[in-house]
């Protein structure tokens, strides 16, 4: 059975309703569903195993938890992100990735990967509360949007324009000062030909 994004053009309640009647008729059948979505979190939500395509192109397949969590390519990362995911140009050396305008990351990479690298952080990676070890990129804020209970605040840096997706509802005046904060465990790192060179640490079945 091929569905072709069924929930496109339902309200969000409807939406959220049905994704859930959905992921259940999905595991209690033993019917092959072919289920297209642009949105991402629609494919984590049920689960399975993803392909995802671009132009036309088949880019990666696998587990949908395993294509998410370690995308092989930059190409895969953008796509399979919602907020897109946060960009940043590096320079990798000597375990360590230097961000361009920024602070020098701790990374343990592979021997062959040296020169210009590519940084990926997942809005969700980003928040305003400090943790042990974490690196602070000190901005303004430039929008804060709220959807569901989620808020996604759009902050100025040294390194670029970075989205943060913060748990609840939070309130920003547009122009303060606000620092992010992230672990540089949890960055995602490009070789210069866009391949994935490594990937935060996960557990599968989470």
């Amino acid at each position: 059975m091929l569905l072709d994004e069924p929930l496109v053009n339902l309200d969000y309640k409807l939406r959220e309703g049905l994704r859930e009647e959905l992921t259940q008729l999905f595991a209690a059948g033993d019917s092959t569903v072919i289920y297209a979505t642009t949105e991402p979190g629609e494919a984590l939500l049920l689960g399975g195993h993803t392909a995802v395509m671009d132009a036309g192109e088949l880019l990666q397949y696998g587990p949908t938890a395993e294509v998410f969590h370690a995308p092989q390519s930059l190409r895969v990362a953008r796509a399979f992100s919602d907020p897109p995911m946060n960009l940043l140009a590096g320079t990798a050396a000597a375990g360590s990735v230097q961000l361009a305008r920024g602070p020098a990351l701790a990374l343990a990479l592979p021997e062959s990967v040296a020169g210009a690298v590519t940084i990926g952080l997942r809005a969700s990676a980003l928040g305003v509360e400090a943790g042990a070890g974490d690196i602070a990129l000190p901005g303004t804020v430039e929008l804060a949007e709220i959807s569901g209970s989620d808020t996604f605040v759009h902050v100025e840096t040294a390194v670029g324009e970075l989205v943060a997706q913060l748990t609840g509802v939070h309130r920003f005046e547009l122009g303060a000062s606000i620092t992010l904060y992230f672990s540089a465990a949890r960055a995602y790192v490009f070789d210069a030909g866009e391949k994935l060179a490594r990937a935060p640490a996960w557990r599968k079945g989470n």
